[in-house]
């Protein structure tokens, strides 16, 4: 087994991507409204503070050109002068430039512009405009079912029922840089697939020679398949119109499967257990696309690929009451992909929340799981070893909401 805290997996990936998304939030932020607000121009005769308010709140727009005049009440906080030329305005970084037709006249100077409250808030300090929504936040109901394979078969009693689809969350929050850039963190899940059967004997068993006489005979063979499915995400988005999205980023993946068999012959319960793990790390690139259908309806698909160390495992356990007959584990680095596809529909239920349904595929070449794994025999006993070939296919539905703010 890696050592890579087999027990907290979880937490590590959480409280990596939880730091990295600060980290990103803060270095990436915006500069406006940290300390002063800088203003390049030459004296217009228009207070700098209207000038810029009117800018920000949308106004004016971003390169407009005026003939200034003198204020009849120069006293408005700021220096004035007059100019008989036009002059341009245009936004440049976090501030305004204000420059004259005429290069003869033109004579910028930059002056610095008290801020209207020397008191910071929060958002003023980590470069938040109050003007437009900073963050994101959404949640998703995710249906997905994964496809079905044969176990074994371990026991000639009952077989295993078909995997049933499973019902979790996708929780999205997303730090906005800009009107077209954000930082993105993305949990999905845990999945949790579950089958189980029991049968009263006497019932044999399909397990190696060295410990079949052990499982065969028995009075009550209970089995017993359990997967688990998680997905952490950071990713940098770039959207345009709200119609298309281009991402890119860090994901996390683990996949882990368990069975088991237990046996009962008169007093004594033994017990066949065969474990295997996949813990994948690596990167991601996807796009969406949608097209609108309405003034408040859009309609796309998305499709993304990752490319993954695959930290692949399993293990091999069998008792008989107090005694060990096998016990053997093997590991693996794998390089793995995924595929995903969706097709999605986004109806706008107000200026800052969104409604979302869709279906989606996940497609995982080679993975390591139970159905794919090979036993053979030994005079030590049962062994196996790690294969990491079996594709799956992940498809179902999602409904969900997001909320700007």
């Amino acid at each position: 087994m890696y050592p890579c805290c087999k027990w907290h997996r979880h937490e590590i990936c959480f409280l990596s991507l939880a730091f990295a998304t600060v980290l990103l939030c803060v270095v990436c932020a915006p500069g406006e409204g940290i300390a002063q607000t800088q203003l390049d121009y030459a004296a217009t005769g228009v207070s700098s503070e209207t000038f810029l308010r009117e800018i920000a709140s949308g106004s004016l727009p971003s390169e407009v050109a005026f003939s200034p005049k003198v204020p009849s009440h120069p006293s408005d906080g700021v220096s004035t002068a007059q100019f008989a030329s036009p002059v341009v305005a245009s936004t440049i970084g976090s501030g305004v430039a204000i420059q004259s037709q005429n290069p003869v006249e033109a004579n910028p100077k930059r002056l610095s512009i008290p801020p209207e409250s020397k008191v910071l808030s929060w958002r003023d300090r980590f470069g938040m405009d109050p003007s437009r929504s900073n963050f994101l936040v959404g949640y998703e109901a995710i249906g997905i079912r994964r496809g079905s394979d044969s176990v074994g078969p371990f026991s000639l009693g009952a077989d295993l029922p078909r995997l049933e689809q499973d019902v979790i969350g996708r929780y999205t929050f997303s730090r906005l840089l800009d009107s077209m850039e954000r930082i993105e963190l993305k949990f999905t899940g845990p999945f949790h697939w579950d089958r189980e059967s029991s049968t009263i004997g006497p019932v044999d068993s399909n397990l190696p020679a060295s410990i079949q006489s052990i499982f065969s005979g028995a009075d009550r063979h209970q089995q017993s398949h359990r997967i688990r499915f998680s997905s952490y995400e950071l990713n940098r988005c770039w959207t345009g119109d709200e119609l298309s999205k281009i991402f890119a980023g860090l994901r996390f993946l683990d996949y882990e499967e368990r069975f088991q068999l237990d046996s009962t012959k008169g007093l004594t319960r033994s017990d066949f257990r065969l474990k295997t793990d996949n813990f994948m790390v690596g990167g991601q690139i996807g796009l969406n696309l949608f097209r609108p259908v309405s003034q408040r309806l859009t309609a796309g698909f998305g499709t993304a690929i990752g490319l993954f160390g695959n930290f692949a495992s399993g293990s091999l356990h069998a008792m008989d009451g107090a005694t060990t007959l096998a016990d053997t584990r093997e590991s693996k680095l794998r390089i793995n992909t995924l595929y995903e596809w969706s097709g999605r529909i986004n109806y706008r239920v107000s200026q800052n929340i969104d409604a979302t349904c869709g279906y989606e595929w996940w497609y995982f070449p080679a993975l390591t799981t139970v159905a794919n794994q090979h036993l053979s025999d030994s005079v030590q006993g049962p062994q196996f070893s790690l294969r990491t070939g079996d594709d799956q296919l992940f498809r179902g539905w999602t409904t969900g909401l997001s909320m700007r703010f």
